[in-house]
């Protein structure tokens, strides 16, 4: 279960880049199982992971790639996105507030505020998002 703070800016980066968040991909949004439902987070997967077989050197792929596994809690395939991500632009702000948003979901407190500085740093569109997981990430690194 994705952790309050690192929901909250996890849900706030969803809205702004329209990206689903719906669950585990084994269940409707009704809590029913649902072949239709089940082939859609298939197909969603096959769009995510053929999009970085396509453009492998598109860090925006990527990062698309990690907010999705991410939104799924899979948080190994979605860090690996993200480092790739930052690998090809490492002054890619969003590259660096999902990787913020994941470690903050790992409970990784501490790492994750240099994540959200740099987000602010190369993107200050970034910056009231960025500034929301770092105080979250900040609270909670001081306990």
């Amino acid at each position: 279960m994705l952790k309050w703070g690192g929901f909250v800016v996890l849900l706030l980066l969803c809205c702004i880049l329209s990206v689903g968040c719906v669950g585990d991909g084994t269940t409707s949004p009704e809590k029913t199982a649902s072949k239709e439902f089940q082939e859609q987070f298939g197909a969603s997967r096959e769009y995510y992971d053929t999009q970085v077989a396509i453009y492998p050197e598109d860090p925006y792929a990527w990062c698309q790639r990690a907010m999705y596994y991410s939104s799924y809690e899979q948080y190994a395939v979605a860090m690996e996105s993200c480092e790739k991500a930052l690998e090809l632009d490492p002054e890619y702000g969003l590259a660096w507030l999902v990787k913020g948003i994941i470690l903050t979901d790992l409970d990784r407190h501490c790492e994750s505020l240099p994540c959200f500085e740099n987000a602010k740093k190369y993107d200050p569109d970034l910056t009231s998002n960025a500034n929301a997981g770092y105080a979250y990430n900040n609270e909670a690194c001081l306990l």
